[in-house]
């Protein structure tokens, strides 16, 4: 049976880090898990012993379908184990951008899962179970405390907690019970126990009840609307409804040994009816959060789904490891959620509507501005389906190709691309990244491309205007005192370097950035044309000096060989 473990362990090592290192597969350890634990519920906590006969032997069916609910109990938490192992040492290798916080709760996270682990392997004494539960509450504690920090999601910082605090009730009972009431005494009737457990479990109900509000996808309006998650969550109140009505014994029975809970097998319990409408609004929540276009907030569901299923009764390892996983996933993913939910929404203009010979007049202008520092300076203007504009404005510096262009919808100006040497899509890693910190009332400021870790460069006024991520040699190289002191008066928006190849620039003018910055679009708004574009130009010209300080030129164009006639 050693032998048997082990090499299942080391299966499912593997399968673990293979898919946890491929970020684009759509199978990943995650989702095998949640199969594995929903089909544990089922299996090894429900079916199992619900069909022991009452009396004699049990049938061999019954005996092979407990044999498979024991291999799925052992395999969620191996499984389990090694997602937490993969991403402790993720995170600790991303430590020098994650902040103390978010160290600290891996490592007390490590701790806890290690405790939990053991008793897969060996048998252990009834006192590291009180041990179990000290490192569990600390580990909760810690992950709560790493979720909060700014450009975090809000709902998820208000909302972590009220899902954790239940947890907590549990291991604040267990230590009472164990430390300062005699067992017997705590949970007898009339004892603290009891309404220790009780307080615990109206927890859970609230946390189900508040989720939607704290976890669905956002923006909530539109979320709330959606058929999908109303159908299901209305077909799961009528199924638990009627269930409640015909079949109340065997659903207390199996409430009891799927999740913990437990209700009066005899008759109604005064709560059902606040349980059934708990399990209907978190499954509307957990849907929603699986239909959902960020992957952020499939992975806050998929923590939902992982606490749920790691249920309230604390007896084997797996109820503590599902719901540390879970924490984990959702404190991981509100770092991202945010930020992918906006750059998700119609993008919509806040910028005036500039009239067509007005912008015409004022693309020239940037052109003639550019000429000073830029040869071979050209300007097109080309218009596609829906309103949309495109204004290019290209050159050469040094052997390096620039190109600006903005974009407009109806005449109104959405967002300034700027490139100097090789155009580079966003989504690729960048070797340096800036993005200016938006000022208060001008929005969210759309990511940039990702790099890591995130440093700070050591100019005050620099670190206060931009959060700097990547590499720091690289961004030493980039820029200097000079240049970093132009970038603080001209630049918003996001600036990315992508070593020996490109520099990008984007901004959002109304978005994140002032409106009439670097474009006068107030101004174009009302008919007045500057006579040089000199915000604009003196923005450009900054690009081309970062660039031709770190980049290197374009080779030359070789023309082709005449074919002797002879």
């Amino acid at each position: 049976m050693a032998t048997q473990l082990r090499a299942l362990t080391q299966l499912v090592h593997n399968a673990t880090v293979f898919g946890l290192s491929r970020r684009n597969s759509r199978l990943t350890a995650i989702h095998v898990l949640l199969l594995v634990a929903l089909v544990e519920v089922a299996v090894n906590r429900i079916a199992v012993p619900m069909l022991r006969p009452s009396n004699g032997e049990p049938p061999l069916w019954h005996t092979a379908l407990d044999y498979v609910g024991l291999f799925l109990f052992y395999f969620a938490g191996a499984l389990a184990v090694f997602v937490i192992i993969a991403r402790i040492v993720s995170a600790i290798d991303r430590s020098a951008g994650r902040g103390v916080r978010d160290l600290i709760a891996h490592l007390a996270l490590g701790a806890a899962a290690l405790v939990a682990a053991v008793p897969l392997l060996i048998s252990v004494p009834a006192w590291t179970n009180l041990l179990l539960e000290i490192s569990f509450g600390v580990a909760l504690i810690a992950l709560v405390a790493s979720v909060f920090g700014r450009g975090r999601d809000l709902g998820v910082q208000i909302g972590l907690p009220f899902v954790v605090a239940p947890l907590l009730a549990h291991v604040v009972t267990t230590i009472c019970a164990q430390l300062i009431w005699a067992e017997d005494e705590f949970y007898a009737p009339g004892g603290p126990g009891p309404l220790f457990v009780s307080i615990g479990i109206i927890g859970l109900a609230a946390a189900a009840l508040k989720s939607p509000y704290y976890f669905a996808p956002r923006p909530f309006a539109r979320s709330v609307a959606r058929p999908i998650p109303i159908v299901i969550a209305m077909s799961i109140a009528a199924i638990g409804a009627v269930a409640a009505r015909l079949w109340y014994p065997p659903l207390a029975k199996a409430t009891m040994f799927a999740i913990g809970i437990a209700m009066n097998p005899d008759h109604a319990d005064r709560k059902l009816a606040l349980y059934l409408l708990a399990v209907a609004t978190l499954s509307w929540t957990l849907s929603s959060c699986l239909f959902a276009a960020s992957e952020a907030r499939r992975t806050i569901g998929a923590g939902l789904a992982l606490i749920l299923l790691g249920g309230y009764g604390f007896q084997w390892p797996h109820h503590y490891l599902l719901p540390l996983l879970g924490v984990t996933l959702i404190a991981d993913a509100a770092r991202r959620v945010r930020d992918q939910e906006l750059e998700a929404m119609p993008f919509m203009s806040e910028a005036p509507p500039i009239a067509d010979a007005t912008w015409s007049t004022y693309v020239g202008a940037i052109a003639n501005g550019l000429r000073r520092s830029l040869g071979d300076v050209h300007s097109l203007t080309t218009r596609g389906e829906g309103g949309i504009a495109s204004s290019v404005i290209i050159g050469e510096a040094k052997g390096l190709h620039v190109r600006a262009r903005i974009e407009r919808i109806e005449g109104s100006v959405l967002a300034l691309d700027v490139v100097v040497g090789r155009e580079i899509d966003e989504v690729r890693g960048s070797t340096v990244t800036i993005w200016a910190m938006p000022q208060r009332g001008l929005g969210a400021n759309p990511a940039g491309p990702p790099a890591a870790p995130i440093f700070k460069t050591g100019d005050p006024l620099f670190d206060e205007k931009f959060r700097v991520r990547g590499n720091p040699g690289a961004f030493a190289k980039l820029f200097d005192d000079g240049s970093r002191a132009k970038a603080i008066t001209s630049l918003d928006g996001w600036l990315a370097y992508w070593e020996r190849e490109g520099v990008r620039y984007r901004v959002y003018p109304g978005r994140g950035a002032p409106l009439d910055h670097p474009l006068p679009l107030s101004d174009l708004a009302l008919g007045r044309v500057p006579q040089h574009a000199e915000r604009l130009v003196a923005v450009i010209e900054l690009l081309v000096e970062l660039g031709t300080r770190v980049l290197e030129p374009a080779p030359p164009a070789v023309a082709p060989k005449e074919l002797d006639a002879s």
